[in-house]
């Protein structure tokens, strides 16, 4: 009963599909084709500083981040000794929900770093933060969008032309047509972006460890204290560590493409979705985009915490603050 029941929803969304690109064909709703494109695309220079448009859209994820922290912190008393019971008492349905959200991701980094917590919880949660709203950016109607026009350079290709006062998309010609240069991009579809972030992450957790466990630290690197057992032990564990090292360098491409591939990929599901079946098809998919976006910066922020622990744990032996 249950296999039948999903069988028919199953064609019940699919003719609902299939409706919908019909009738947007016989309305005559067309846009333009998507144009995909991995490498950011420059807006304006600030000396020898080329700003992208994904760089842009992050400068404004930063100015989000910064303003929330102002409306969510501004009702805390500044001299928390002197405060009473009442003055500490979160005030308003905002301030509670960032509350909330912050003591609930507080105890899951506590769960996993112990005593680390207090160090490691400011920087992942910032991570944490970052990618989200780097990563809901996309959703935002009118991101990569809206921008400016720059004529078409080198051969035919498919642009916007000229027709009377309106521009419409068609082959177009050299100095005849225009291409749009979005003003915002997600920076998470950027992979200057993700590699930026996973360098943080790994030099992080190599300074965290060297700074915890000094030179003993190296030692998961290039141990020989094996070669006391004999030489074939000694060339094991060289080996492993080897492997060890290598598997530093492998973090950084792991954690750029992973999140840069999925929030790309998601980037170019609702621009194809909206070229097929305008206005209507894509809008259950922002809400597939809302969840990968959610679940892309909880793995980036628990990996990294997870590689913190790690570096300062010796050989599973738990480090201490320094």
């Amino acid at each position: 009963m249950m296999r039948r029941m999903l069988s028919t929803r199953n064609l019940v969304i699919l003719a609902l599909f299939v409706a919908l690109f019909v009738v947007s064909g016989l309305l005559g709703l067309k846009v333009p084709k998507p144009e995909v494109s991995l490498a950011a695309e420059p807006l304006f220079h600030l000396g020898p500083l080329v700003v992208t448009d994904s760089l842009f859209t992050s400068w404004v994820a930063m100015i989000v981040l910064i303003v929330i922290a102002y409306f969510a912190t501004r009702r805390i008393p500044k001299d928390l000794a002197s405060a009473s019971n009442s003055d500490l008492v979160p005030k308003g349905a905002f301030q509670n929900l960032i509350e909330w959200l912050m003591e609930y991701m507080w105890r899951l980094v506590k769960e996993i770093s112990g005593s680390w917590a207090a160090r490691f919880f400011p920087i992942v949660m910032t991570i944490f933060l970052f990618v989200i709203v780097s990563n809901w950016i996309e959703l935002i109607p009118g991101v990569e969008s809206i921008g400016k026009l720059v004529p078409v350079q080198g051969t035919a290709t498919t642009g916007l032309v000229a027709h009377g006062p309106f521009l419409t998309a068609q082959e177009a010609q050299p100095g005849q047509g225009y291409t749009l240069v979005p003003f915002f991009r997600p920076p998470s579809t950027d992979l200057n972006f993700t590699v930026a972030l996973a360098l943080i992450a790994v030099v992080l957790s190599q300074y965290f460890g060297l700074r915890t466990l000094g030179t003993r630290y190296l030692a998961r690197f290039w141990d020989t204290s094996g070669f006391k057992s004999g030489a074939m032990m000694g060339l094991v564990q060289l080996f492993a560590g080897l492997l060890e090292l290598l598997g530093e360098f492998t973090k950084i491409i792991s954690f750029s493409f992973r999140l840069f591939g999925n929030i790309f990929g998601g980037d170019v599901l609702l621009a194809v979705m909206a070229f097929l079946i305008p206005y209507v098809a894509s809008l259950p998919f922002y809400g597939l985009e809302l969840f990968v976006g959610f679940i892309q910066a909880a793995v980036f922020m628990i990996l990294t915490l997870v590689f913190f622990v790690n570096a300062v744990s010796s050989h599973g032996a738990e480090g201490h603050p320094a």
